[in-house]
């Protein structure tokens, strides 16, 4: 099965927002698992890879944007502001020069990944081309989850302080948050 769905006990949310951005990173890794498994597997039946392609599709144009939205909208600007290194400060455009290469391969993957969900007979002829994109993938978002967690993350948890990271977290969650539907022309708010 390419998408192997792991139910885990309901889990209190963070209450760290380095702790929410680990876990992002998780989830990251997961998906981009099976987008390797999608690519690399060739025996697999066709509701299942129609299936694994959606759940790709739905992650990196819906999930992924926010956790790129946490660290360049909230996180980096803090970053800014809090006194960094020269090292640190490069660690940080790093990361935003990253997440743009990464958004430029997943706009070619999304394309495949639509084509397979809709008709997933069409592997054979994408194979090629959809795993040295997946296997490119795979190796840009580890290396850079890596470059953030072991340079990035240890450095903002020194320098930001008490309340902006509370504000971090805050703002990470409001972008997670349910959204409501305006209410329509009549009905009270």
């Amino acid at each position: 099965m390419l998408i192997q769905l792991r139910f885990k006990p309901a889990e209190p949310p963070s209450e760290d927002a380095f702790q929410l951005l680990m876990e992002c990173h998780e989830r990251i890794r997961e998906f981009s698992l099976v987008g390797l498994r999608l690519a690399r597997q060739a025996e697999v039946p066709p509701h299942e890879r129609s299936e694994a392609a959606r759940g790709l599709v739905r992650y990196f144009t819906e999930a992924f944007p926010l956790h790129v939205d946490d660290e360049d909208a909230s996180l980096a600007p803090r970053l800014l502001q809090a006194g960094l290194s020269p090292e640190a400060v490069e660690a940080l455009l790093e990361m935003s020069r990253q997440h743009a290469d990464i958004e430029a391969l997943l706009a070619v993957l999304i394309a495949v990944w639509k084509e397979l969900a809709e008709a997933p007979e069409r592997h054979p002829p994408l194979e090629p081309e959809l795993t040295r994109n997946s296997e490119r993938l795979a190796a840009q978002l580890e290396a850079h989850l890596y470059h953030e967690e072991r340079t990035l993350f240890p450095e903002a948890r020194k320098v930001l302080p008490p309340e902006e990271a509370r504000a971090l977290l805050a703002e990470m969650r409001a972008r997670r948050a349910p959204k409501t539907a305006p209410p329509r022309e009549g009905e009270a708010p």
